[in-house]
């Protein structure tokens, strides 16, 4: 996934495939489309101001969690 190596989420990935469905609401195949999506604008990295502190992947299953 991502470089960085914060994790929101602490074992969602060792999560089975029906687990992370149940638990954020759409398959893994979604959330990666989702991840995709909405990299270039999260993804700060190199640019001038505040840096994220949770990986783009990590920014996204909290909101799906929110």
């Amino acid at each position: 996934m991502s470089s960085k190596s914060s994790d929101a989420v602490p074992g969602v990935r060792a999560l089975s495939n029906r687990e992370f469905k149940r638990w954020c609401g759409v398959s893994r195949g979604a959330f990666h489309e989702m991840v995709e999506v909405v990299r270039p604008s999260l993804d700060r990295q190199g640019r001038r101001g505040g840096q994220a502190k949770l990986s783009v992947e990590d920014q996204v299953l909290v909101a799906l969690a929110y």
